[in-house]
């Protein structure tokens, strides 16, 4: 099938009124503005930043390291975006959470183009309405641009984005593909096939085999659904499968040698299986958590979503005649059953859902009824409204709560509230002039822009300071203790590490605690902590700073020894 033409967006249109320029401008204000203004959060920010950082100082490409030993937890993709960065801009916030606003952004375009292709190869009444292809794929990759976990997870420095960028290249590349070939068979290898299998492996280097093993769910249950299974030749799997071991397998196999096979058992036992099979770090969840989190994290479009699944096909006979919403079906409830069977459940495991999510609702939008399309509009603006109410007050009693006297931060959400009371006055008015999905639309996008401007740019860093990472970090350097010269007991946060540089050795015994100190070197540790200390040195203890740690949730200080104390002074080692 020949290639969509595009060239019309750049040649009629000005600048103002293309969709991509529109689109990155979202990008730009969702996801860039105040990228750096506030310090790290635990413990996933740090610890991917203080790998990035360990790797660069010590030259090496190939071994994720953490606190001088080996970090098991991530793959290497998100240490080769972070280190050229940290070696061209310095170590800092906005450079480690960098890579993944530019994938979030690159995702947002990959959608964008994605969902018009599909329009155009779904069904023959698109290929000559380049208005309404044009008008989908601005619905899906709009909304995903503007959806609530999609702005956080932009703005994290983490690799999620980067298996998300993979896995919205290879999936609608894959039906594209299928629904293409369907309509022009094809002996050879479709240039989408090879791109979808190069962003697999790449998505094996962001976060490992998972991104090769759901896209084979995914296509498993799609051709089951569709009893196709004869057109499993059209997905190309072995030499896709070849494709994707020649990008990641270098790597893993340079991992496996130069760590003895260390790093590959930790990463595939611990940090894969036992996930899987264990709830590891305490990370249960709970029945009904992904489909909660898919649901919240789609804020403020989660009603317009809500009514696309439930007023559109579920009939398996029906679903077959529109493949593009059973694939996309697929895609999200084979991700939601997958990580609901899994011991270990984080709302961020069913984040590659969300451009399933995006351009479903996309293609409802586009085939509804005009009836449909209204109350679709009713479930948004009320679910906006319901939703924007309760995280203004339960987001203000929260706030208050944790950190009293702060609680007002949350009215940065005002904006979204002020837009859905709005449109629940004026919607009526605005679908008789025919304006409702757009303008209403546009309004919410506004409203969510300017809500996460004075959530990055005022909100999060008035509530910086309770994160006291930092300022521990900045004390023990102004007290004289250099990256060899800090160590935590019964404490540690990635952030410490992070802030202060150097090794943070974790001292687990006493005897170790009183050698450091009288080695003239300094220790942060929880307050309570100093009743296991020997009593004969308490009364030589230096306490240069004592704060209250947002995440230990207890008093922590940091604390030497006095240049004058005795040699013969006990400190625990010799029991």
């Amino acid at each position: 099938m020949p290639m969509t033409d595009y060239s019309h967006l750049a040649e009629e249109q000005p600048i103002l009124k293309q969709p991509l320029f529109w689109l990155l401008l979202i990008c730009a204000v969702n996801f860039f503005a105040f990228l750096g203004g506030h310090s790290l959060w635990d413990v996933d920010e740090p610890n991917n930043a203080v790998c990035a950082r360990e790797m660069l100082l010590a030259g090496n490409w190939w071994v994720p390291m953490f606190n001088g030993d080996y970090r098991f937890d991530k793959p290497i993709l998100i240490y080769w975006l972070m280190i050229p960065l940290d070696a061209l801009f310095g170590v800092n916030e906005w450079t480690a959470r960098l890579p993944s606003a530019f994938a979030m952004t690159g995702l947002v375009l990959v959608i964008w183009g994605m969902t018009r292709r599909l329009m155009v190869a779904s069904t023959s009444v698109f290929r000559d309405n380049s208005t309404a292809c044009d008008n989908a794929a601005l619905i899906a990759a709009g909304t995903f641009a503007t959806a609530l976990h999609i702005i956080v997870i932009a703005r994290a420095a983490v690799p999620d984005p980067l298996l998300m960028l993979a896995l919205g290249v290879a999936l609608p590349a894959l039906l594209i593909s299928y629904l293409e070939q369907k309509q022009q068979p094809s002996e050879r290898m479709p240039g989408l096939v090879i791109v979808a299998y190069i962003a697999i492996g790449l998505g094996t280097l962001a976060k490992g085999p998972i991104a090769g093993l759901m896209p084979l769910l995914i296509v498993a249950a799609f051709l089951t659904l569709m009893g196709d299974w004869r057109s499993w030749r059209l997905f190309h799997p072995f030499k896709g499968a070849l494709i994707a071991l020649a990008v990641a397998l270098p790597w893993y196999v340079a991992v496996g040698i130069l760590t003895h096979g260390a790093w590959l058992e930790g990463f595939i036992f611990h940090h894969n299986i036992d996930r899987f099979t264990d709830p590891l770090q305490g990370h249960r969840g709970f029945p009904g958590l992904y489909i909660l989190s898919v649901l919240l994290g789609w804020f403020p479009w989660t009603g317009l979503l809500a009514a696309m699944l439930w007023f559109g096909s579920w009939r398996l006979k029906f679903l077959r005649e529109e493949p593009v919403r059973l694939f996309m079906l697929c895609w999200i409830g084979v991700y939601i059953l997958f990580f609901s069977i899994a011991r270990t459940q984080l709302p961020n495991y069913v984040l590659p859902l969300f451009p399933a999510a995006a351009m479903l609702m996309a293609y409802g939008w586009t085939y509804a009824s005009t009836e449909v399309r209204q109350r679709a509009v009713h479930w948004l603006v009320w679910t906006a409204l319901v939703l924007s109410t309760g995280i203004v007050i339960g987001g203000g009693f929260g706030l208050e709560k944790q950190w009293p006297g702060e609680g007002y931060y949350i009215l940065a959400m005002l904006p979204m509230l002020l837009a859905s009371v709005w449109l629940i006055w004026k919607k009526q008015w605005l679908w008789k002039r025919n304006e409702q999905s757009g303008r209403g639309g546009i309004i919410l996008a506004v409203a969510m822009a300017v809500s996460m401007l004075l959530l990055a740019g005022w909100s999060v860093k008035g509530i910086d300071h309770n994160k006291i990472s930092n300022a521990l970090a900045a004390r023990a350097t102004e007290a004289g203790f250099d990256g060899s010269e800090l160590a935590t007991f019964h404490y540690f946060q990635p952030s410490l590490l992070f802030y202060h540089g150097g090794r943070l050795p974790m001292l687990t015994e006493v005897g170790a605690v009183g050698a450091w100190l009288v080695a003239g070197k300094a220790v942060v540790m929880p307050q309570e902590a100093l009743e296991l200390l020997p009593k004969e040195i308490i009364p030589y203890l230096i306490v240069h700073d004592r704060v209250y740690g947002m995440y230990a949730r207890r008093w922590l200080l940091l604390v030497s020894l006095q240049p004058q104390t005795p040699a013969n002074i006990p400190t625990g080692k010799e029991g």
